[in-house]
Parts: C-alpha cells; structure tokens; sequence
C-alpha cells in the first residue's frame, strides 16, 4: 500500500506482490536466464502500473509469462491491473490461474479476497481472507486483517469487524488505517470512549486528513468532548479548507450521512 492506503474506506487494499515466506517469488522454469528475463519484465510492469500506465504494464506482464508461465506472481499482477482496469472477468481467470499454480499464495489469496469484496461476493471474500491468514510463515497478516475487517463490516458484521480489526492493529499498532476503521466501527457501537482513543492516534499524527478529522469531529461531539471537536474542526478547516468535510463542517451539517460509509 502506498503511503495511507486509506482513510474510512480501503481501495487500496489490493497489493501487488510482495515477497513472503510461503510464495515462490523467483520463477522456476528451469531456464536461469528466461527465469531473470521474467523477473526483469515483471518489475519493469510494476514501475508501469505505479506510474498509471496499465496497458505497458499488462504488456510487459505478458513478456514475463511468456519467459516463465508458471510465475504465480506475475498472474496477480496481471489481475491487479485488470482490476483496475474494471475488467472482472479477466481479473479473476487471472487470480485463479494464479491459485491453481500455488494454491497456498498468501499475496494471491489476500489480492482475490479483495476482488470478491469490491464485488459484494463477501462470503467468498472471507474464505480467501481466512485462507491467507492460515498460510505458515505469512510476513503481512496485518493488511489482510484490515481488509478482511473493512469487508466484514461493509457485509453489515460490525461486531465481526470490530474483532478482526483489533487482531490487525495489535500486529501493527502503527498502522493509521487500522485505527481510523477501528475507530469506525467503535463509533458506529457507540463506544465512544475507545473510539476517541483509536483515532486520536491517527490525528494527532502526520497521517490525519479530511476524512479521519471528520470521524474525530463526529466522535467528539457524540462524546461531548467540546475541546476535541473544537481542535479538529478547526485543523480539519486550515489544513483541507476545499475538502467536502471541511465545508460541511462549515455548514453545520454534521449529520451528513454521506460522508461516512454505511
């Protein structure tokens, strides 16, 4: 995830491949150099996706399968960018292909859980998730918890969520995303004391934005915590004056359904 994947919602919960103890990262094929070959061109794609140029990545993803067709990495790639792309069906052929080649890839089975979540298949989504974080040796259980519990309460399960969530942020209490959706969902269960907590850790930090002093605000207030509301409008006002949550706080709307997820 690049910098803070999100704020209340996480679409950049899809990661690209990422080096962990149970996936085979280094093609195989039994051709040293066509092996180097794929590694080269599958790096050279994701500087491409990075840099928004999706169909020179897939290009080059291709290159790669072509030089290693069992490089499981490269299939998520493939599907990541697909993905981004809006092309579904393609995405999931390619995570099932990647799947059939290691059906233990933790990095595959985290990214199509994601898929099945943006795509409201939820109980799909969880077994992915839970198939994950069962892998042995798994280097990032914390980014799967954080979209396992975003999904889990885009499914309606906050109480679930709540749970998965506070797995996720005591392996990384660092994490600003884990909070600010942990503070969430204690908000949307009114136990406002333990959300205080959660997202003061986050906007007293570098990473607070418009969308975590809003939920701050909107904690504080039902709190009656008058000084912490004050602060935080305030911030929220002189730091992102344009931003939707900015205005409508200006406004007094802060009851505006719209600017928190259901």
């Amino acid at each position: 995830m690049l910098g803070l994947a999100l704020a209340l919602t996480v679409a950049g919960c899809a990661t690209r491949p990422e080096a962990n103890g149970a996936s085979a990262q280094t093609p195989n094929s039994g051709n040293e150099q066509a092996d180097k070959n794929a590694q080269i061109r599958l790096e050279l794609a994701e500087g491409y996706y990075q840099r928004g140029q999706t169909e020179v990545a897939l290009s080059e993803v291709g290159k790669a399968l072509e030089q290693a067709p069992d490089y499981v990495p490269a299939y998520t790639m493939r599907a990541l960018i697909e993905m981004s792309l809006g092309r579904n069906a393609q995405a999931e052929a390619s995570f099932r292909k990647a799947l059939a080649i290691q059906p233990n890839n933790a990095d595959a089975l985290h990214n199509y859980g994601w898929f099945l979540c943006t795509d409201k298949r939820y109980a799909e989504s969880f077994a992915m998730f839970k198939r994950a974080l069962a892998v042995p040796g798994y280097r990032y259980p914390q980014r799967t918890d954080l979209a396992y519990g975003v999904c889990q309460y885009r499914d309606g399960d906050i109480a679930g969520a709540e749970r998965t969530l506070r797995a996720g942020f005591a392996l990384d209490p660092a994490n600003p995303a884990l909070s600010t959706n942990l503070s969430l969902v204690l908000y949307r269960q009114n136990k406002l004391k333990d959300a205080l907590f959660y997202i003061r850790r986050v906007n007293s930090g570098q990473y607070a934005n418009a969308q975590s002093l809003w939920l701050g605000i909107l904690i504080a207030r039902a709190a009656a915590d008058t000084l912490e509301a004050t602060t935080w409008t305030n911030q929220l006002v002189q730091r992102f004056p344009d931003s939707r949550e900015a205005i409508a706080s200006q406004q007094g709307r802060f009851d505006d359904s719209s600017l928190l997820p259901r």
